[in-house]
């Protein structure tokens, strides 16, 4: 029963985040600004919403607007907003799973410096941002229908 209910929870948060914020926000943005500006532009006054349930420290602030550039730049190469829904939900459903419930053990130690999980999170966070801008990169020579042939393939 908790599994359908994460499941759900996930997925119905996740088709209605996509498509009001990038399905028709982000679009109507795109109408007055060129495309990687209503990404950013979204992504600001989307990302500090998330603060009111998982709260205001910039760490927090600053994952949540970078998952929602990425989810708004997934929305403005393919013109859908159907990529963003599955990956919101499958992030969504690890976060429900696996990592909410075990937040309240985790401590926040200011002023003790980095410990090596941090540092490990940080490799983390740097190689899986480079490897996600090369695919970008490759998404948007695909979408690009000016492209040369040899940028497409």
């Amino acid at each position: 029963m908790a599994v359908a209910v994460l499941a759900m929870a996930s997925l119905v948060s996740s088709i209605a985040e996509e498509a009001g914020f990038r399905g028709y926000f982000q679009v109507a943005l795109e109408s007055h600004f060129q495309g990687p500006a209503a990404v950013v532009i979204a992504a600001l006054l989307i990302a500090p919403a998330h603060g009111f349930t998982q709260g205001f420290l910039w760490p927090t602030v600053l994952f949540y607007f970078l998952v929602d550039a990425m989810l708004g730049t997934s929305a403005y190469l393919t013109k859908s907003t159907l990529p963003g829904v599955l990956v919101h939900a499958m992030g969504l459903l690890i976060f429900f799973g696996f990592v909410w419930p075990q937040d309240r053990h985790r401590e926040l130690i200011w002023g003790k410096g980095a410990d090596t999980w941090f540092w490990i999170h940080v490799v983390q966070a740097v190689v899986f941002a480079g490897l996600g801008i090369i695919a970008f990169v490759h998404l948007a020579r695909l979408a690009d229908p000016k492209a040369p042939a040899t940028a497409r393939s």
